[in-house]
């Protein structure tokens, strides 16, 4: 019962290979790296060349997924490296945001403790009962919606116009709440469970 209970659609696939060199994973690597070129234009004014490095970014986050998927290349690694390259991404633009463009501070601290205790929850399920959770839906709208407060608040600050960026960041961060409530509650009950 427990397989089944724990075998739904929110555990990620078995891996297809053990390979660390695949064409999945470079791209993922390939994302890490555009973080610094993104920093710099953003932090040398040249928003464009960095909203271009951005768009290339989140392409590859779409990218690195099908390919693992289309070329039977999953990895444990890939499972790993995915989401860390989104985390570095996600962060570094942010933590610049916060120090050039005013970003509040807040969004970033409860962002970097839900994050924390995702990884500390899905390491101690992984150990204790060998399966990787994946990510629920709230989740996934959470990023889309992050994405689009992150660039929405990028135009205002370069172009000086109003795009109400901070009330699509408000939303952002109730859905982030949610997700990670959705999270935490899914995660124990496989924890916990005694059958």
């Amino acid at each position: 019962m427990f397989d089944d209970m724990i075998r739904d659609r929110f555990v990620t696939r078995d891996p297809d290979t053990r390979d660390f060199f695949t064409i999945a994973n470079m791209i993922s690597l390939l994302r890490i790296l555009l973080t610094v070129p993104a920093l710099w234009c953003f932090a040398a004014d040249r928003w464009i060349w960095g909203m271009v490095i951005l768009g290339i970014c989140v392409i590859s986050d779409w990218a690195d997924g099908f390919v693992a998927r289309k070329t039977h290349s999953v990895s444990h690694f890939g499972k790993v490296i995915d989401p860390f390259a989104d985390k570095v991404v996600a962060i570094a633009m942010m933590l610049l945001m916060v120090i050039k463009m005013d970003f509040p501070l807040y969004f970033v601290i409860v962002l970097a403790l839900r994050d924390l205790s995702i990884f500390i929850i899905g390491n101690m399920l992984y150990r204790r009962r060998s399966v990787v959770g994946g990510a629920n839906i709230a989740g996934k709208v959470f990023i889309v919606v992050l994405t689009v407060a992150g660039v929405l608040w990028l135009l205002e600050y370069y172009l000086g116009i109003l795009l109400y960026a901070e009330i699509v960041l408000y939303i952002a961060f109730g859905l982030m709440l949610l997700s990670w409530g959705v999270y935490l509650v899914q995660n124990v009950k496989m924890l916990t469970y005694k059958g």
